[in-house]
């Protein structure tokens, strides 16, 4: 089983989120904490699962204009930029930036 956590600057943007992760996973699957403005999906196929997320969270970034968002799975995280923020200069365009800690 794998859980992925993703933070989001205020609560609309998480619920945005949740609504396009509902599209991918059982509704059983998903969380929000309201608290940390925490979208989660915990689901038993790990590597779908990941690239689904990260997928939808990329297009979520572009479609909203959201800044960034956190991902967390296990003790790692991956620190995702929209469009607007993008990678440094010089650097091919991309749909979103992703910077690893942990």
């Amino acid at each position: 089983m794998v859980e992925i956590r993703i933070a989001v600057a205020d609560a609309g943007g998480a619920h945005r989120l949740l609504r396009r992760l509902a599209d991918l996973f059982d509704r059983s699957a998903l969380f929000f904490d309201g608290t940390r403005n925490e979208v989660g999906v915990r689901s038993e196929s790990e590597s779908r699962s990941v690239i689904e997320v990260i997928a939808a969270v990329e297009s979520w970034l572009a479609s909203d204009g959201i800044d960034w968002a956190r991902l967390s799975l296990g003790d790692r995280s991956y620190t995702m930029r929209g469009p607007g923020l993008g990678a440094p200069s010089g650097s091919p365009p991309v749909a979103a930036v992703a910077e690893v800690t942990g």
